[in-house]
């Protein structure tokens, strides 16, 4: 096992850590949120915006979480603990604030798992022929989301999940990611080569690339641009920190986040070279949400040759950038437990399992408008809060020097004012803008 001095489980290598973070960040957002924002808001008129918040924004927000997580040590709880008593100040304060990121993460987790198990079902589906053949995707779809047969797949979830994480950093996380990243990009791919054949998709390639200026101008594409930035990269002031944790003193954060957020950003391009110009080739709705995923696409695999083998490929690249991105979002609460209440990891794990599963029994995977309010109102304050911790109250000295650790060239001296005057005041307008926009 790859140790640091304090005998922490750690990631081994450079690529198990990105590859890791990467596992994080590329999710369903990238799938099934970013085609679906990308075609509801003009193409590349959401693309320009979305590719310049992630680059400025999302690249400063992942130096400062990796960087507070492996300067502490431990995940929000602590690293906020911590940051305080840096400033000599009472360290209970930053412990309940990271105490409030934990439990965001466990919301979502709550979520996320819901939609992991449809991803796994219709996996199944695939496999069986019972979402190729069957009459009518949508009436399909409606029975996996609304039947309590969902509760096993649920279950299934889990004990995935449970049996990834339990041999822990290195030899589960890090193996994990270090396969099934890779095989996430390398399955697209072959679905965009595919897709390149479809007559008419040089429509959907149009849309994609081409701006529709007006779009530009509005604000509307720049709020959710921005939050799809953050949504994308698992900026919410916890899941870095915690991978932070575990990284080695010999990491190079700064090259570090600029391959995640390289990485990330490549996924949804290619998840959208897939879905949008198979959308335009069969003449189906752009602006379709989540259904794009789980009925559009079922219904151009059923008219396409060999579409069950494609079906498959589709369903299981999606499951395996979904099950990285739930493992890292667990793996939030379960370094909690960990650290806090000094729990053995196998104890953890099957905690948190449990009470997954429980509240999950009383909402029956019904998450309607779920992931809608933790985008609007919690992730972007548990990012502001991750922000301020880093960039406002921790000394500046010890964000340097953590940052300044690997690397060979000085740290860039723009960072920490990138951080406090860009990144956080866009944070707040972000969080302000959504809650209007919300109400409307």
């Amino acid at each position: 096992m790859a140790q640091n001095s304090d005998l922490k489980d750690v990631f081994s290598s450079k690529w198990g850590f990105i590859l890791a973070c990467a596992g994080s960040a590329v999710g369903m957002g990238n799938i099934w949120l970013f085609p679906y924002r990308a075609g509801e808001l003009g193409g590349a008129a959401f693309l320009i915006p979305y590719i310049i918040c992630v680059i400025v924004l999302g690249f400063i927000a992942i130096i400062g979480e990796i960087s507070i997580g492996r300067l502490t040590g431990t995940g929000p709880v602590g690293a906020f603990k911590k940051v305080m008593r840096l400033r000599g100040k009472n360290g209970k304060i930053g412990e309940y604030l990271g105490w409030i990121a934990v439990i965001v993460v466990f919301i979502i987790a709550l979520g996320y798992t819901v939609i992991v198990a449809w991803v796994i079902r219709f996996l199944f589906g695939a496999f069986s022929g019972a979402s190729f053949y069957s009459a009518d995707s949508s009436m399909y779809f409606e029975l996996i989301t609304n039947g309590g047969g969902i509760i096993f797949w649920i279950f299934i979830t889990l004990l995935l999940v449970v049996f990834s994480m339990a041999r822990g950093v290195e030899k589960g996380i890090e193996q994990i990611s270090k396969v099934l990243m890779p095989a996430f990009i390398l399955l697209f791919l072959v679905l965009a080569v595919r897709v390149a054949f479809l007559e008419n998709a040089s429509q959907g390639y149009k849309y994609l690339l081409l701006p529709r200026w007006e779009f530009l101008f509005n604000p509307k594409t720049w709020i959710l641009a921005l939050g799809q930035a953050f949504y994308s990269l698992s900026i919410f002031g916890s899941i870095m920190i915690v991978f932070g944790s575990y990284a080695q003193k010999s990491e190079n954060i700064i090259s570090s986040a600029k391959n995640i957020v390289i990485i990330d950003t490549i996924s949804s391009i290619i998840a959208s070279l897939v879905i949008i110009p198979a959308v335009f080739a069969f003449g189906k709705n752009i602006s379709a949400g989540p259904s794009l995923m789980f009925i559009t696409m079922p219904d151009i695999f059923k008219t396409l040759p060999f579409g069950q083998i494609f079906m498959i490929i589709f369903f299981t690249a999606v499951f395996f950038a979904a099950i990285t991105s739930l493992i890292s979002i667990l793996e939030v609460v379960i370094e909690t437990l960990q650290n806090r209440f000094n729990m053995k990891r196998s104890y953890a794990l099957v905690l948190t399992a449990a009470l997954i599963m429980i509240l999950n029994l009383f909402i029956k995977g019904n998450i309607s408008g779920f992931m809608d309010l933790l985008e609007i109102h919690f992730v972007p304050f548990c990012a502001l809060m991750a922000g301020i911790f880093v960039f406002w109250i921790l000394p500046p000295q010890h964000l340097i020097k953590e940052i300044q650790s690997g690397r060979t060239k000085p740290a860039p001296k723009w960072l920490l004012a990138a951080g406090r005057y860009v990144f956080c005041p866009l944070i707040i307008i972000l969080y302000v803008l959504n809650i209007l926009h919300a109400a409307k």
